[in-house]
């Protein structure tokens, strides 16, 4: 089987930084990253850090703010309406060098999508050595192992992806361990070259069939 690859951004980041990045205290760095569409679940992300402790959290949010116009709407108004204009903040659609230092900066991504039909970004987000969290619904369970690298949720479900969060934050010798796994989790999958190659060789099996 051929699967997509996410080595699009050549992610360079030693195990020790990784370990390192972990283990800072302070507010737990979050990244979101994907366009601002109900199917994402960034409604859902809010929700769980508003029953957060406040100072616990930041939130960056990266993805386009026009591919759905409305629910960017009330995902302002979600935030103002919660009272996480200081601990979220929405950066739009970024250019590759910009997003590279938001995987970089971030501590763990979560993206409780409703849906993903595979989840490149969770791969994406693994190769910068960040921990996920995702749902038990559609693919994302394919890259994340709950518990070892990252967290999977049930859909639409704000107190159990709080829970993750509030362990996560409280546990940074896990997230420690959960980030050298992810990274590791990245390293193990087949990049885009070895994937063309494959479907390269399938075709010359039918050509010369």
């Amino acid at each position: 089987m051929a699967y997509p690859a996410a080595d699009h951004l050549a992610p360079q980041i030693e195990e020790k930084e990784v370990a390192r990045r972990a283990r800072q205290t302070g507010a737990l760095r979050l990244l979101f990253v994907g366009n601002l569409i109900p199917r994402k679940g960034l409604h859902t992300l809010l929700a769980a850090l508003a029953s957060l402790p406040l100072a616990d959290f930041t939130l960056e949010v990266v993805g386009s703010l026009s591919a759905d116009l409305g629910y960017a709407a009330a995902i302002r108004h979600q935030i103002e309406a919660l009272g996480l204009v200081s601990t979220v903040h929405l950066h739009g659609a970024l250019e590759d060098a910009a997003l590279v230092d938001q995987y970089h900066r971030a501590q763990v991504l979560v993206v409780p999508s409703s849906y993903e039909g595979f989840g490149i970004v969770y791969l994406e987000g693994m190769g910068f050595g960040l921990p996920c969290i995702g749902t038990t619904s559609g693919a994302a369970g394919e890259i994340i192992v709950d518990g070892q690298t990252g967290f999977l949720i049930p859909a639409e479900d704000p107190a159990a992806l709080a829970g993750c969060l509030r362990r996560m934050a409280a546990d940074r010798e896990l997230l420690g361990s959960m980030s050298l796994a992810a990274r590791q989790r990245y390293r193990a999958h087949p990049t885009w070259e070895q994937t063309t190659e494959k479907i390269r060789d399938y075709l010359r099996t039918l050509t010369q069939g």
